[in-house]
């Protein structure tokens, strides 16, 4: 299975690293958003979602992270619950609300936050 993320994102890349703790199996391959993307993954798709494809299908958001939980040991069952009928919308509610704040989560937290644009300061006068 292969997860594509945007790599400049300090949450996404804890998660990365969080994952690949408990991937025993070896089951991923990440892919950050700043190099090669697999084929039909666009980069501006990346930059506000993470990507798993598993064999044909390509999940998105909520349903992606329900994957990858799916397959590590003791978070199994976590996954299961996020495809549940009323949690499911929940869960996309929940990931698309994280996603749009994931740069500031990042800087809060101390992470290398998410390529955030750059505040216009008014030129210094000079003497």
């Amino acid at each position: 299975m292969i997860v594509v993320y945007d790599a400049d994102c300090g949450v996404c890349q804890a998660s990365v690293a969080w994952v690949k703790e408990r991937d025993r199996r070896g089951v991923f391959e990440f892919v950050g958003n700043d190099s090669a993307l697999p084929p039909g993954v666009s980069r501006e798709e990346t930059e506000h979602t993470m990507i798993v494809l598993d064999g044909g299908r390509q999940l998105v958001r909520a349903e992606g992270v329900a994957r990858i939980l799916s397959e590590l040991r003791g978070w199994s069952t976590i996954g299961a619950l996020l495809r549940a009928p009323g949690v499911r919308y929940l869960a996309r509610w929940g990931y698309d609300k994280f996603a749009q704040n994931r740069h500031r989560v990042s800087a809060a937290l101390g992470m290398r936050a998410c390529a955030m644009p750059q505040r216009n300061r008014p030129k210094q006068l000079s003497k």
